[in-house]
């Protein structure tokens, strides 16, 4: 594992290196504070929601909902765009295009409730 983070550094600094050839190094500092900035502003934002501690006792006693998958989903992703280079702004990019993309759980939110629609005959009653 330790050997897999290490390559995957390695790589990070070859793309900027690279992209820094093509496009200039000024712009390439330019997108890793922007994309800094937006990761800080995603976690911060649905990362306090996560982190209170009434919610968090709440979220480890009982299952995830899709609330909270969504929210954790959202803070990966902002971890990816804060950490400096080009494979993680885009893997914390494609984390946060697929989310409006994913499937929606079978069960909703409101675990338990049953809608259901019932009509009453008047002949039935009378009898």
């Amino acid at each position: 594992m330790p050997i897999l983070v290490f390559l995957f550094f390695c790589a990070e600094i070859v793309v900027l290196i690279k992209l820094a050839g093509v496009i200039g190094g000024w712009f390439v500092l330019l997108e890793i504070i922007a994309s800094g900035v937006i990761g800080y502003l995603l976690i911060k934002r649905a990362g306090r929601a996560i982190l209170r501690s009434d919610r968090l006792i709440a979220l480890i006693a009982r299952p995830v909902s899709g609330l909270y998958r969504l929210r954790f989903s959202l803070v990966l992703a902002g971890l990816l765009l804060l950490l400096p280079g080009i494979l993680t702004d885009l893997a914390g990019l494609l984390l946060l295009v697929i989310q409006p993309f994913r499937r929606r759980a079978p069960w909703s939110e409101e675990e338990g409730v049953i809608d259901v629609e019932f009509s009453v005959d008047e002949e039935d009653r009378s009898k």
